[in-house]
């Protein structure tokens, strides 16, 4: 299997849609909140979108890897500055609405 296959948007691109690339495959939409990505999903879509990929098998600390690595790699530590951000307001997010199905 070629690197790039292995490569975590392709990963998404399976967990998600099957053959085919999904719309939220660079992961913007739940580790960079100022892009516009990030504003194209609720905070539930978020979370569902992170449970799915978690369900899938996937190693969330390996994925965060792969996604600064990315972006770092394309010299943009504006979006790799934000991941913790996302995972502290996606984390308050769900505890504070834990006793509701999200």
């Amino acid at each position: 299997m070629k690197e790039e296959e292995n490569f975590y948007e392709a990963r998404m691109d399976k967990i998600f849609i099957k053959g085919s690339f999904w719309k939220h495959r660079t992961l913007r939409t739940i580790f960079d909140p100022p892009s516009f990505e990030w504003s194209e999903t609720t905070m539930v879509k978020k979370i569902e979108i992170l449970e799915k990929i978690v369900d899938a098998g996937e190693d969330l600390d390996k994925l965060i890897y792969e996604y600064k690595r990315r972006y770092n790699d394309q010299n943009r530590k504006d979006i790799t500055s934000e991941v913790e951000g996302a995972l502290a307001v996606l984390l308050q997010y769900k505890l504070k609405n834990k006793n509701n199905k999200i």
